[in-house]
């Protein structure tokens, strides 16, 4: 916004006689600049979106529907809608034609209009926020006669009551948001409601001050807007220097209004990993943290980012009280890869063999008085436990090792492994793969197996080093056409994110997030190594060389495991783990079970809260005899 624009009262106060005190109706609203206003347009989405996403500490949603008034010249006008139901349809390109009408038959509202409601709460605002203050949450019953009667013929039966709040940049009004629900809300309720609007405040105020000040890409200001923690609000900022880290880390200390508790959020430490990849971590520190002396480092699955264990750290360290490190792999983000680009894809080996002992190796030098404890999700559960296991064969093969390989029993006192398979066995529907395994029978599965693995990766790895989650869909379905010796039935029910997520509670907002933020591409090499456990007969996980099978060096493993499961995951079916896992001799070992599929169980807060509490029980009786 043009700094040169200063707030003034209005020239012609309608107030008989003048007053000392400046009122809320003599404040003059100034219209946008433009370079505000056209980086707004590539923004404002997300206003809605993170509005219709929040939750009650139930988990339940707050709104259906929410909208953004922006100041448009010397109106208020709808530019932006979202509902907590058509999501998902949003994200998919279906139904967008329908929020696009109603913004379309939004009619602009004066700002002089003595009816807009809007209009008067940002002149409010205007003297809290000159005052230091963040502006007022309003609350409305939405049969309320004040209501605007170009709002009112928008509204639908399920459209009673409305929580707005007013935001701004720099100082300056950029428009009215609104969430809106069917329900009233109790005086509890709305305090929580209040609370998360003052920080989406904070939230959109920061990120599009920042974005705009380093002219930076809207892309990211809306990421940052819709990944934010309403939970919690940001108290400091600051550019610190890192353990070892030659850019600075981005600190934020919050206080968390939901646990009760301040913490500090590092993001992120850059670690250098193989052949010029990195790995990136994030940093949840308590304030007060408990007394077990235990680090915790969150590592997630297939085709996730770090995002997906978000839940699980903050239940882990707000709640319970530890210093919690949450892990991208290499290719996770732009940061992790080499400064040159891909050369070429990596392995679920690099996972194992790099980049997890490099986290090691940094978590030992700046903290070596303490122990870990390492939480996997899904392949992030197999990572620990096959360099646990594998640990003697890794250190004869990898002498050059490019990073160190600390000895695990050194280090690392518990292993906690949620839906993370010993060998790959899915149960969601792929077309042709029954028939195709069956084929496998026929022949020695190695010598099948093979060639399938020298076919696709020669045709996929020279035009596709990454695959992203629905274009790997599409890849199975190519995989299967191109064996021409096999036939499949194409009317089978096709593998999908519903199958994938298998998280039965799953709400629109959630799909949304999940798929604009948490999935993210993966290297072909990852996906064909998958495969051929997938199409495999002898129940086993095996490097990418087929050299070393992981699945079968388990028996190694020492250090105590927690394993939980998930009894409707179709991902990761119970058989590929309970059995493997039972035979282990550890007495520390354990095994729980939860009603949930792949995702639900790191998804769903109920499920979350009770898992965390098992998994600090456990951890607190490791030291015990």
């Amino acid at each position: 916004m043009d700094q040169t624009l200063a707030r003034k009262v209005n020239p012609k106060p309608r107030r008989k006689g003048g007053a000392y005190t400046v009122g809320a109706e003599d404040i003059y609203i100034f219209p946008l600049s433009e370079s505000t206003n056209l980086f707004l347009q590539k923004v404002w989405t997300a206003f809605v979106n993170k509005m219709v996403s929040m939750t009650l500490p139930n988990g339940k949603p707050v709104f259906q529907y929410a909208i953004f008034e922006a100041i448009q010249d010397k109106n208020l006008k709808i530019v932006a809608s979202s509902t907590h139901f058509r999501m998902k349809q949003v994200t998919d390109r279906i139904g967008l034609q329908s929020i696009e009408d109603f913004i379309r038959n939004t009619i602009p509202i004066s700002i002089q209009d003595p009816g807009n409601l809007s209009a008067k709460y940002l002149r409010e605002a205007i003297l809290s926020v000159e005052k230091k203050a963040r502006p007022e949450v309003y609350f409305h019953s939405l049969d309320d006669e004040r209501v605007h009667p170009n709002l009112k013929q928008l509204l639908t039966k399920t459209m009673n009551y409305a929580a707005g709040i007013p935001l701004f940049v720099k100082g300056f009004p950029i428009g009215m948001l609104w969430g809106i629900r069917r329900d009233n809300m109790s005086p509890e309720q709305e305090e929580e409601v209040r609370q998360q609007l003052y920080s989406l405040y904070d939230v959109v105020d920061f990120v599009i001050s920042k974005e705009m000040d380093l002219k930076g890409d809207p892309y990211y200001a809306r990421k940052n807007i819709e990944k934010s923690d309403l939970h919690s609000r940001a108290k400091h900022l600051f550019y610190t220097r890192g353990f070892g880290q030659a850019e600075p880390v981005t600190t934020i200390v919050f206080d968390s209004h939901t646990y009760q508790r301040s913490y500090r959020l590092d993001a992120s430490f850059l670690i250098p990993s193989g052949d010029g990849y990195s790995v990136s971590l994030k940093r949840f520190e308590p304030k007060e943290r408990n007394d077990t002396g235990k680090n915790l480092l969150l590592i997630p699955g297939f085709f996730c980012r770090r995002s997906v264990m978000d839940k699980v750290a903050r239940e882990l360290s707000l709640r319970h009280g530890y210093r919690v490190f949450s892990m991208d792999m290499r290719g996770r983000s732009r940061r992790t890869l080499p400064l040159f680009g891909i050369r070429e894809g990596w392995t679920v080996d690099d996972f194992i063999q790099e980049d997890f002992p490099a986290v090691l190796a940094w978590i030992k030098e700046n903290f070596p008085n303490e122990q870990l404890v390492v939480v996997g999700h899904s392949m992030g559960g197999m990572i620990p436990r096959f360099y646990c296991s594998a640990y003697e064969e890794i250190v004869k093969r990898k002498k050059d090792s490019p990073v160190p390989l600390p000895r695990p029993d050194e280090l690392i006192s518990g292993i906690v492994s949620i839906t993370s398979p010993n060998f790959v066995r899915l149960q969601a529907q792929i077309p042709g793969l029954d028939i195709l395994k069956m084929g496998l029978k026929l022949v020695p599965s190695k010598t099948i197996s093979d060639f399938l693995f020298d076919l696709t990766s020669f045709s996929l790895q020279t035009t596709l080093p990454t695959v992203d989650l629905n274009k790997f869909f599409k890849f199975l379905l190519g995989l299967h056409s191109s064996l021409r010796a096999v036939s499949f039935d194409l009317h089978a029910k096709v593998v999908n994110l519903r199958d994938f997520v298998g998280y039965k509670q799953i709400s629109p907002p959630e799909w949304y997030f999940l798929i604009e933020d948490i999935f993210c591409e993966e290297s072909t090499k990852v996906v064909l190594q998958f495969l051929r456990s997938q199409l495999s007969q002898d129940r086993s996980f095996l490097s990418y060389d087929g050299t070393l099978d992981y699945t079968a060096l388990q028996k190694n493993l020492q250090i105590p495991l927690f394993s939980v499961l998930g009894s409707v995951d179709k991902v990761v079916p119970s058989e590929t783990i309970e059995n493997d896992l039972a035979a282990l001799p550890h007495k520390k070992n354990k095994i729980l079970s939860y009603e949930q599929g792949h995702l639900g169980i790191v998804f769903h807060m109920p499920v979350v809260k009770e898992m965390c509490s098992e998994i600090d029980s456990w951890i607190k009786g490791l030291d015990s005899t």
